[in-house]
């Protein structure tokens, strides 16, 4: 970020050390000097379907390939409250290269009606294993109360909007209260946010990049892609007024169809920040910081303490990935910058 040279070294099973200068001859030297030494990036609001199936390999590949060290991944209570939530959270713990958060989230049916109740008998393990902040959506049918229980128990509540009139009934419930929106498509929808005035507000990439007509339609994705209009309207306020940056990733199941609407792109994160940068003219400190501190901020946590190694003026025409489907390809075509060569800790290291 400094434009400073600087030599890196690492060992696959010890990390990496940085240096004004390595000695060479004592491994496989490369020429580093197109590359950029970058901090990897914390994506805070991705989904996989680690309760069903464990959390797999592929899904730890899709990470590291958008420069990804550290993840936000959703538990739904609906499942999470019948299983063993600490085993749950120490089984993700093992998982150091990308680390993953898990991140409560109650899902809109009528048995949210019962959430409440079950918060309050385990609110200290709630705290224990999770981020102060829980998922809720604007159609859920219980959706007042459990906004209700969540500012209670000091947790912050995290609020996908299903329109603008779920959007304004939320923010004017809200009021000077916390709250952190998801999703953010556009300049106006921004501006409703900010009538709550303790709010903090996310958007994604998909939401900015210039999507052709014809594969926005296409698109299997709640809130559905605005046109491009808004997306630049979007873009005019992103620096100032917009909090952080996530993906949205929804991983694919690949045993039966998705169970619920949302796209693939965690695996393109990195290069779809890169290409904004270059389109809008942003500082890429200013998107680093909104992809990396910004979220540790909102959601209590450590920001990334890792760094990347990418190739930046690499340029892909995007494909799509093993089990990805079109209609969760919004990038398919489009030509992204940027590629990550390695990611390191300093106890281990991933080439990509």
């Amino acid at each position: 970020m400094s434009g400073e040279r600087r030599s890196i070294r690492w060992q696959i099973e010890s990390g990496y050390e940085l240096s004004s200068v390595h000695p060479t001859g004592q491994g496989r030297d490369i020429d580093g000097s197109e590359l950029w030494l970058l901090p990897a990036l914390y994506d805070a609001d991705a989904h996989m379907p680690h309760l069903e199936f464990g959390v797999r390999r592929s899904d730890m590949l899709r990470a590291l390939s958008g420069g990804v060290s550290r993840m936000n991944v959703a538990v739904r209570w609906q499942i999470a409250r019948t299983m063993d939530i600490p085993a749950m959270a120490r089984d993700l713990k093992r998982h150091a290269l990308p680390k993953i958060v898990p991140l409560l989230s109650v899902s809109p049916n009528p048995e949210s009606a019962d959430f409440p109740a079950w918060l309050r008998g385990n609110l200290s393990m709630v705290i224990e294993h999770f981020p102060k902040l829980c998922k809720l959506y604007s159609n859920d049918p219980n959706l007042d109360r459990n906004l209700d229980a969540l500012w209670e128990a000091g947790i912050k509540p995290m609020v996908w909007n299903a329109d603008d009139t779920g959007l304004q009934r939320v923010v004017e419930r809200t009021g000077d209260r916390p709250l952190h929106l998801r999703h953010a498509t556009s300049a106006a929808m921004v501006q409703i946010m900010r009538k709550a005035t303790n709010a903090t507000i996310q958007t994604s990439p998909h939401f900015l990049l210039p999507i052709e007509d014809m594969k926005r339609a296409t698109l299997t994705v709640l809130p559905p892609l605005s046109p491009p209009e808004a997306g630049r309207s979007l873009a005019g306020i992103f620096l100032e007024e917009v909090d952080m940056i996530a993906s949205d990733h929804n991983a694919p199941f690949y045993i039966g169809p998705p169970v619920t609407p949302g796209l693939q792109t965690q695996q393109q994160f990195l290069s779809a920040l890169l290409t904004l940068c270059e389109m809008y003219r942003w500082p890429l400190s200013a998107m680093i910081g909104k992809a990396t501190r910004a979220p540790a901020a909102i959601f209590g946590t450590s920001p990334p303490d890792e760094v990347m190694l990418i190739a930046p003026d690499h340029e892909d025409v995007i494909t799509n990935w093993p089990g990805q489907t079109p209609d969760r390809a919004p990038f398919e075509g489009m030509t992204l910058k940027g590629r990550v060569l390695v990611m390191a800790s300093r106890e281990r290291v991933e080439l990509v």
